[in-house]
This record gives C-alpha cells, sequence and structure tokens, in this order.
C-alpha cells in the first residue's frame, strides 16, 4: 500500500493542473453550513462520554502506534471553514485512485432522483429508520437541509474500512471525538486558508455553494466568514490536529494530502492511549 501510496504522490505532482476549484458541495456540508446560521437547523455529532471529555481537558495521554499491514486504515478525516476548499480536496484525492481511497456513503430521508441508485449516491431510508438510527447512535454526525436529513453512520465508514481501501470524509470540527475513537483511529487533518490577499486571488472566479444560492461568485463577506470560522476552529480544536495544510495551490495541497496519507497509514504516530489500551483488552 505504502508505495502504490508513493506512486501516486509522484504521478500526481508531475502531472496535475495547477489550478484552484471550489467543489460542489453535498448536502451533508450545506445543512452544515446552515446550521451555523439558522438556530431551527442542526447538525449534530456522535459524542460517546469517553471521547467528549478529550474536548474539555487540556491534556491527553498519548503513546507512539504504528499500524500493523493487516489492521484496517485509519479513517481520514478532513475538516477546515465552509469555503477553503475541504470537498474539492476530498473528491480529488479520491479521483486519483478509487481503488485506495473511498468515501462513505451517506444517508438520506430525501427522494432519490431519476439517475440515482440507492448505496451509490446514498443510502436511501425513510424518517422513521433515521430516526431509529439516531436513537442508537448509529451517526457519526447529522443534520437537515431543506426538510431532509443527512448523515454519516458509522457502518458506512466501516465498509469501506473493512473492504480494505482507506476512507476518507470531510467533517465539522464538533465531530472530532466521534471519530477518534480506537476503531476508526481517524487521522484529522486541518485544511487551512492562506493569507487574506492570496485567499482572495485564489478564489478569484471560483464559486461557492449557500443555502440560498448555487454556484455563485465568492464576495467579500464569504472571505470573512471563511477567516473567521478558520480562526474559531484554531482556537477551540487545534490540539486534535495530526496534519495541517494551507491551501494556497490545489497541486500542491494534494500532494502534501497523499504524503500525510501515506505517513498516517504506514508510519510511527502519536495517538490517544486509551485508543491502545481499549484494543488489547
Amino acid at each position: 500500500m505504502s508505495e502504490e501510496l508513493r506512486e501516486e504522490e509522484d504521478d500526481f505532482s508531475s502531472s496535475a493542473e495547477g489550478l484552484f476549484l471550489v467543489g460542489f458541495r453535498r448536502s451533508m456540508r450545506l445543512c452544515r453550513r446552515r446550521s451555523h446560521s439558522t438556530a431551527s437547523s442542526s447538525c449534530h455529532p456522535r459524542c460517546p462520554n469517553s471521547c467528549c471529555s478529550a474536548l474539555s481537558s487540556p491534556y491527553e495521554e498519548v503513546v507512539r502506534y504504528q499500524r500493523h499491514p493487516q489492521d484496517a486504515h485509519r479513517l481520514i478525516a478532513l475538516l477546515g471553514p465552509s469555503g477553503v476548499g475541504v470537498n474539492e480536496l476530498r473528491r480529488r484525492l479520491i479521483e486519483i485512485n478509487p481503488n485506495i481511497f473511498q468515501g462513505a456513503v451517506p444517508h438520506t430521508t430525501r427522494a432519490p432522483r431519476g439517475y440515482e441508485e440507492s448505496g451509490r449516491e446514498y443510502h436511501f431510508i425513510s424518517r422513521a429508520v433515521f430516526d431509529n438510527m439516531i436513537q442508537n447512535n448509529r451517526f457519526l454526525e447529522y443534520g437537515e437541509y431543506k426538510g431532509s436529513l443527512y448523515g454519516t453512520s458509522v457502518d458506512s465508514v466501516r465498509e469501506v474500512l473493512n473492504s480494505g481501501r482507506i476512507c476518507v470524509m470531510d467533517i465539522e470540527p464538533n465531530a472530532i471525538p466521534a471519530v477518534r475513537t480506537h476503531e476508526l483511529k481517524a487521522y484529522v487533518i486541518y485544511v487551512k486558508p492562506p493569507k487574506d490577499e492570496r485567499l482572495k486571488e485564489t478564489r478569484r472566479g471560483a464559486h461557492i455553494t449557500t443555502n440560498y444560492y448555487v454556484n455563485r461568485p465568492f464576495k467579500d463577506e464569504d472571505f470573512q466568514e471563511i477567516e473567521e470560522s478558520a480562526r474559531k476552529i484554531e482556537s477551540q480544536f487545534c490540539q486534535f490536529f495530526d496534519h495541517v495544510i494551507v491551501n494556497d495551490e490545489l497541486q500542491d495541497s494534494c500532494v502534501q494530502m497523499l504524503t500525510a496519507v501515506r505517513k498516517a497509514q504506514d508510519e510511527p504516530q502519536w495517538v490517544p492511549a486509551n485508543w491502545i489500551r481499549a484494543t488489547s483488552t
């Protein structure tokens, strides 16, 4: 696996286009964005008591851990302020080699469109089933958008990991404790915006999706929101970042991410001590 990842790094660094694109966010990211500004809408992380305690404690006991080749891969969890390009990086990583990288298929209560198949774009389920999954703590995070529920389940992530692939997902910061568990062993990559002028320069001509507009050009308030959101995320969650990528040039960011993913799977890393204790008991 490490040799395949190294080959992907070399191939991508020599052939990728140096263009910055802002990918169309899936509905899950839209419901998250809405949850920040609308009191009646919410996005909920799955947070067992054992992992939530890490958020309130300034210290965490850690040990060195190296994944055994026969073990499941570590989950790759990407996060960053909306508009910084997290979803585009995730999409590019999966496109590089879908035999290695795969996203978890989300669940939704909305009706499928003509071209969609259950289990491919989404798992289409009833609201009653969705509510039952919530009650049984089966979602890593979930939320509502335009009257429909969307969520990423633990089972969907397990399915990817059990297939031998590396699961890549983008999460909201509040979902960090839900993925930092002894089972998933998430490697958290924070995607940071570049400096103000560079942020505007690289997004010139790009488009963003919001609650009210699809693919409209970036505005000054979007840049302000990105910077403010980045400051909040970094101040509250930086202790959980395993790697930080400044998304200045998309090509460089993809190469950096490939390198980080390879190291996460094949080289020793510091992880919470309770991950190892839970595995060995």
